[in-house]
Order: C-alpha cells, then sequence, then structure tokens
C-alpha cells in the first residue's frame, strides 16, 4: 500500500515521470541547512512503483514557512508561482520543478548537478563566474525593460519600490524606533547615522524618487552567490531562492549581487567597483545604455532603501536571530557599501 504523501507532489511526480499509476512505497527524509529566511529544506529519497517496476529519485523539499516580517511577507507563495511561471519565460536557468503547492508555498525540486562551493558568506568563485553571472543579471533585466504590461500579468509578484513601499518602509521605521529607543548604538549604528535613516524612513521620497525615475523590470530579489548554483566548469548556472521576486528598479537587484561580496571573508577576483561597470558594460552590449553616474545615484539609494526595509527590522525587532558571527559580517558589508552611501545621499 502507497505512503501518504501531499497531494501536490504525488501529482506533480506522475507528470513528471508520465506514469500516472506510479505509488510512493516509502519516504525516507534527510534535513540540510537552510538559509536566514527560515524555510525547512530537506533532500525527500522517494521509493515508487510504477509499471510493476520499483525504482527511487531524490528531491529537494522546501517547506514554505518563513520568519516574521513585512520584507517576507508572503514570499513561500510569490516563490512557488514563480516556478510555475517563470522557468519558460526568463532567459537564465531555474533549477527543475517536480511539483509545487502554491497555498503552502511548498517545492519539490530535482537536487543539483555538482557545482562550485558556496556558503551564505563564501562563494569559490573565479573573474569569470562573477562575469557570467552578471552578465545572466542583465540578460534577465534587459528581457523585461520597462515592459509594465507583462510584468502586470503576474499579479503575484513584488512591487518593493511601488504598492508594497508603505508596507515595508513602516516595518524599517519600526526597527530603526527600536534601535534608538533601546540605545542599540555601537561603532557602526552611531546616533548620527540611524538619525539620517530614521529621517529617511519617515520620508523616504529622495529614495523612491532616484529609484523610480528609471525602469522597471523584473527582479530576482535576492540574486548574491548563495543563490546561484555554478556547475563545476562554471558555464551553467542556476538561480534558484524566488521569495522575493519583484518588479522594480534595476539597481535594487545589483545591491543583492554586490552585498555578499562585501563579507570579510570573500576576497573577490573582482572589485565592487569593476563588478558594477561590467553589469553595466553587459546591459550596453544588449543595446540598453546607462550612464555611469545616474546609475551609481540609484545605486546609493539601493543600498539604503535596502537597508531599511530588510536590515533595519532584523536588527531592531527580530535582532535574536543574529548570531554575533552574522553580525560581523552585516557589520562588514555595511562598512564597505551601505554607510559610504548614506554619506552620498
Amino acid at each position: 500500500m502507497a505512503v501518504e504523501i501531499p497531494e501536490a507532489l504525488l501529482w506533480g511526480l506522475r507528470r513528471y515521470l508520465a506514469a500516472p499509476n506510479a505509488r510512493v512505497r516509502s519516504i525516507h527524509r534527510q534535513p540540510f541547512r537552510a538559509g536566514l529566511s527560515g524555510s525547512t529544506l530537506e533532500y525527500w529519497r522517494l521509493h515508487l512503483h510504477r509499471a510493476g517496476v520499483q525504482s527511487t529519485i531524490t528531491l529537494v523539499y522546501k517547506r514554505g514557512a518563513v520568519v516574521d516580517g513585512a520584507f517576507l511577507r508572503g514570499a513561500p507563495q510569490r516563490e512557488a508561482l514563480a516556478y510555475v511561471d517563470l522557468p519558460q519565460s526568463i532567459p537564465i536557468a531555474m533549477p527543475t520543478k517536480i511539483a509545487v503547492d502554491i497555498p503552502a508555498g511548498d517545492l519539490w525540486l530535482l537536487p543539483f548537478p555538482p557545482v562550485k562551493n558556496t556558503s551564505h558568506w563564501l562563494a569559490d568563485w573565479d573573474r569569470t563566474d562573477i562575469e557570467r553571472v552578471l552578465t545572466d543579471v542583465a540578460k534577465l533585466h534587459t528581457a523585461f525593460w520597462d515592459q509594465k504590461d507583462t510584468l502586470g500579468k503576474w499579479s503575484w509578484l513584488a512591487h518593493p519600490t511601488g504598492a508594497d513601499a508603505q508596507t515595508l518602509t513602516r516595518d524599517g521605521l519600526a526597527g530603526i524606533q527600536t534601535l534608538i529607543e533601546n540605545e542599540g548604538f555601537d561603532t557602526q549604528l552611531t546616533p548620527k547615522r540611524l538619525k539620517r535613516l530614521q529621517e529617511l524612513a519617515n520620508d523616504p521620497s529622495p529614495l523612491l524618487n532616484l529609484l523610480n525615475e528609471g525602469p522597471i523590470t523584473l527582479l530576482h530579489g535576492d540574486a548574491g552567490f548563495q543563490n546561484i548554483a555554478l556547475t563545476l566548469d562554471g558555464r551553467q548556472r542556476l538561480w534558484y531562492d524566488w521569495q522575493l521576486t519583484s518588479a522594480g528598479p534595476p539597481a535594487l537587484d545589483l545591491v543583492t549581487v554586490l552585498h555578499p561580496w562585501a563579507y570579510p571573508d570573500t576576497n573577490p577576483p573582482l572589485s565592487i567597483t569593476a563588478m558594477v561597470e561590467y553589469y553595466l558594460k553587459a546591459l550596453a552590449n544588449r543595446g540598453y545604455p546607462v550612464g555611469l553616474n545616474a546609475f551609481q545615484q540609484q545605486l546609493d539609494a539601493a543600498l539604503i532603501w535596502r537597508w531599511i526595509c530588510q536590515w533595519a527590522p532584523l536588527l531592531g525587532q527580530y535582532s535574536q536571530r543574529l548570531q554575533p558571527n552574522v553580525r560581523a559580517r552585516l557589520y562588514s558589508a555595511f562598512a564597505k557599501l551601505h554607510w559610504p552611501a548614506l554619506e552620498r545621499i
């Protein structure tokens, strides 16, 4: 007798195998480490019976639940919908979807092929790897460059500098106010910086005006190296973790590419400045030239906007999630990227 498995998985598995009568005899589940979003990741080894033959298949299961806060609200369902709608529409590769449960936000994917080592904090990449990833980002952005009608068909997309901006700002402001009220100051979160960030969270128009004066496009939303699997030869890249998929300004995506390269142990083979220039070159090569000075202003606004929306709530309202080593790595990125941008805004 077949074991009980989620209906969405059974339906998806039968479709993938082209075996409408396939049954699952047993499941072996093995958890593995997830990221900071609170999602649960497991390997599921399924023992199958179909057409009189027994076989096995191993899948990656991602449970939809995530941590609290406006930044990740609705993220599991958004990612599930991304795996339904995007694979045939975008010019970059996603992992192979076997099944999705949209209401729960659960996913079952084929495991990755052998890939280069990455973690949340380090990537064993060379210069060519970074350039290929930046080219992928440019391909994604130019494929939907100011195509608001196309993006509008995907009503599930987040709009961080549009319809969702007020909610994100409210959560960020609460985090900053918590830090100020608790006098959570240190060498990085100084009273002067927190006061300026509080002003921008109260009135984000200087940031949003800069970000929204350019094109709107499809964003991955969290395009750091921790969410990209590179095969050992570097020629294939699988983009995963689509929880923050959105429609927004390209600079808002590029800051997520740059951010992890500012962690203390990464030793990037390409400087942050060179990464920005290479991305702009990739845009120009695809027929979408953007001036460096104007883009740098948008990049500064994106760095501070992202800090208010993502890091302020985490440091203020949800600080219990941060281990000291995580805080130290974040502070390294803030010092290299965010605080210089704050001075320029």
